[in-house]
Formats: structure tokens, C-alpha cells, sequence
């Protein structure tokens, strides 16, 4: 087992391509820690290295009781380490796996103390970069913290660069454009999709079926996977995913605000202890019956909140030297992004069927058995792929006829029915004809 001066590590919790993190107990302050210390010899060891150091430099930066605390960083036998706040309990990727549709109370409460956590980074003009559930730790005392800083950046240094983990990925990243504090709200809002359905958003199958789906794909509605879902938190849900990072939330705190104002239409006061209560005895916790008042008798919807980083002067110097490059400029930056775009989103997207009308596209997800590398798919009479196909059928709405011809076992065409903004998953057995 490692040594390092001042610490017994007893335990080895997760081992990693660069990284292994331990269990240790720290003497000097008398409590378990994790320590998270970089493999010698490791691929991209200098890349492993600077991450390491630039988790411990912007950790210094943000204390807030909803954030994992990096206690101290150093060096061990000429090995660079962080020591890091041990949290009792489960992640939120642990406690999604174990019950698959969380009571809904629990859920708004952790949406909100994650509203809060991703509030104190972008505060400090910080970007996270890797919302998920395994980077989010629930204490056996009902608290919750984000944690793991290793793809942070700095808001004024955010490479264009893809990283972070494809299923909670915003569109803007895959596509390679300038990211935000709207994308870490995307993560967000993937985070609270898999908190309310037990499902992932995007998440599918392979990485590039997974971008694909990113960008072009809308989830499957909450209120068709779990009916019972408030509306009014599908709509903030639906929001925080939206593929248009100017038409999500402007910040956290706005939709912390909302969440609140959720809770009270609904009556709801869940707080730390009803979530350590579920995390103790879930098959014994008492879930709260929604009973919603009229929401037009509570005060007005919640305000947007507003980001201010800079002195109103500065901002008007700003605004008014935007607006002449604008003017000045627009027509051709608009026309570098669409094909700038277009070129990008070529890149994610495999060959897909296309849908002739400006309708809003629905998607078949068709899997063929048994399976065959040679199975041509036919939309129509018009050629669309080689099954297995990596990514849905991007369709018009309404009844369409389905050709597939297997190179054993000859053809069988199906009917199907596409809903707009809805994905049907189809299953083509040769072997019932």
C-alpha cells in the first residue's frame, strides 16, 4: 500500500487510467480522507498532471457547503496528490441504479442543492465541464455535494475543445462552440431527467450514436415515463435541455428560484432529513402526495436573475463595441457558424433519413434479428442505411412503411407510426415469418 507522511491509507476505492483514489485517515486532524494520487507511468502523464494541478488551483477558489472541499495538495515519493473530502454515502449515480424512479420530493430537493453548488462555481467565474451523477455525493446525513474538479476551467481560459463525459454533454460542446455556464445547466438538466426517470437522456448505445442524439435528438417525454411527474418541473426540465443554449436558464440561481416556487405550489418543505431518511429505509419512506394549490394565487413566477461580473460602465463600453462589430460584421460571422455548423454536425451524425417536410421530426430506433451486418433499410422505397443503424431514423410524423432486407433471410416490410418529438422503438424478427 502507498505512504504518504501524515496519512494511514487503508483502502483502495477506484482506480482509473491516470489517477487512483484512497481511503485513508488523516492523523493530523483525526478524520477519513480520499486521496487522489496520479499513477507513475500513466498515459499522458503530463496531461494527468496539469489536471491534477488545475483541479487544486480552482478549488481554492470556491468553498460552499454544497461543494466537495479539496483539503490540501502535495507531492508523495515525487507523485502529485489532492486530499479530499470523504462524503458517508452514496453518489447519486449509486442511489439512481438502486431505485429506479426516486420519490419526488427527494428529487426537487437534490435538484436544488445541485442548483446551488453549480451557483457557487459559476460565481467565481469557474465552469465545471462534468455534471453527472457520479460526481455527485449524498451524505448519510441528507447532504449533497458536487464534486470532482478535473475537467474545471476557468471561464476566461474554456477551451473549445471536446471533454467531458458524451451523455451529459451539451451541444455546444460537441459541436465545438464557445461553452458557457448554459452548458453546465444542460448537464444539469440531464442530471434531473435521470433523477426523475431512472433513464439517461442521451446515453444510448456507442459514443457517436450518443452525440448524434445530442444534437439532433429530443429524450423521451418524463411525463410519458413517469406520468406523475409535476408539469410544471417537466417545463423546467425541458428548459434546462433545450439544444439552444440562449434559450435555457440564464444562471443556477434562477432555477434554484423556480424549484422554489415548485415546492411551494405543491406544498412541499422536504429538507436534509427526509433525505437521509430515504437513504437510510427507502422501502419505509412516507413519499409526499402532491397536492398543488392554484399556482396563480402564489406571488409572481420567480425573476431572472441577472450575473453582473463587471461595473455597469465597463458593461456599457462593452455592449456598445459588440453592437458596432455587429453591425458591421453580422452577415458573414452568421454565415461562418451556420457552415461551420453544418460541417460539425455532418461529422456526429451518421447517414440518416431525412424528413421532406418542416414538420417536427419524430424517430424510429429499429433493431433488426437475427442480426446482420447486411441488412439494407428502406424507408419508402428510399435507401436510408445498413442495419444495425447506430443512431434513430430522424422521420416525419404519421404512417410509413418500413422495407428490410436481410441478406439470409430475404424481405419483410413493417408499418409504423411516428409521433412528432417522440422516439418508437421497433424490434424486425425474421425468424417468426
Amino acid at each position: 500500500m502507498r505512504r504518504i507522511d501524515g496519512f494511514e491509507i487503508f483502502a483502495e476505492l477506484q482506480r482509473g487510467p491516470g489517477t487512483t483514489i484512497f481511503k485513508a485517515l488523516d492523523h493530523r486532524h483525526n478524520r477519513v480522507v480520499l486521496i487522489k494520487l496520479l499513477e507513475a507511468g500513466a498515459v499522458s502523464e503530463d496531461l494527468w498532471r496539469l489536471q491534477l494541478l488545475r483541479e487544486s488551483r480552482l478549488s481554492a477558489r470556491l468553498s460552499h457547503p454544497n461543494l466537495r472541499r479539496i483539503f490540501q495538495s502535495g507531492l508523495g515519493n515525487e507523485e502529485p496528490f489532492l486530499v479530499l473530502e470523504y462524503v458517508e454515502g452514496p453518489t447519486l449515480a449509486e442511489l439512481i441504479t438502486r431505485h429506479k424512479k426516486m420519490p419526488i420530493d427527494v428529487c426537487i430537493y437534490i435538484a436544488k442543492e445541485l442548483a446551488k453548488a453549480i451557483s457557487a462555481i459559476h460565481r467565481n467565474r469557474v465552469l465545471h465541464r462534468d455534471i453527472k451523477p457520479p460526481n455527485i455525493f449524498l451524505s448519510l446525513e441528507g447532504n449533497v455535494k458536487l464534486g470532482d474538479l478535473g475537467m474545471a476551467q476557468d471561464l476566461s481560459d474554456v477551451e473549445t475543445l471536446i471533454a467531458g463525459t458524451p451523455a451529459y454533454m451539451s451541444p455546444e460542446q460537441v459541436l465545438g462552440q464557445e461553452v458557457s455556464e448554459a452548458s453546465d445547466l444542460f448537464s444539469f438538466g440531464a442530471v434531473l431527467y435521470e433523477m426523475l426517470t431512472g433513464e439517461s437522456a442521451f446515453g444510448t448505445r456507442s459514443i457517436t450514436a450518443t452525440l448524434h442524439h445530442l444534437v439532433n435528438w429530443e429524450p423521451v417525454s418524463i411525463s410519458k415515463v413517469r406520468p406523475e411527474t409535476p408539469r410544471e418541473l417537466v417545463e423546467i426540465c425541458q428548459k434546462l435541455l433545450t439544444k439552444n443554449s440562449r434559450e435555457r436558464y440564464p444562471n443556477a440561481e434562477t432555477v434554484f428560484d423556480f424549484l422554489v416556487w415548485l415546492e411551494r405550489g405543491y406544498g412541499l418543505c422536504t429538507t436534509s432529513a427526509h433525505l437521509a431518511e430515504f437513504l437510510e429505509s427507502p422501502e419505509s419512506y412516507r413519499q409526499t402526495v402532491l397536492t398543488p394549490v392554484d399556482f396563480a394565487t402564489l406571488d409572481k413566477t420567480p425573476k431572472v436573475r441577472k450575473h453582473r461580473y463587471v461595473s455597469w460602465g465597463i458593461t456599457a463600453v462593452l455592449n456598445a463595441t459588440m453592437f458596432l462589430a455587429g453591425v458591421l460584421f453580422i452577415k458573414g460571422v452568421k454565415t461562418y457558424f451556420e457552415r461551420r455548423d453544418e460541417a460539425a454536425v455532418s461529422k456526429v451524425a451518421t447517414s440518416v433519413y431525412r424528413p421532406a417536410s418542416t414538420e417536427r421530426a419524430g424517430f424510429l430506433d429499429l433493431q433488426v434479428t437475427p442480426s446482420s451486418s447486411g441488412s439494407m433499410v428502406q424507408v419508402e422505397d428510399d435507401s436510408t442505411g445498413i442495419a444495425p443503424l447506430t443512431t434513430p431514423l430522424s422521420m416525419t410524423p404519421g404512417w410509413h412503411e418500413i422495407s428490410i432486407t436481410h441478406p439470409q433471410l430475404g424481405v419483410k416490410k413493417v408499418g409504423v407510426s411516428i409521433t412528432a418529438g417522440d422516439t418508437l422503438r421497433k424490434t424486425v424478427d425474421f425468424s417468426s415469418q
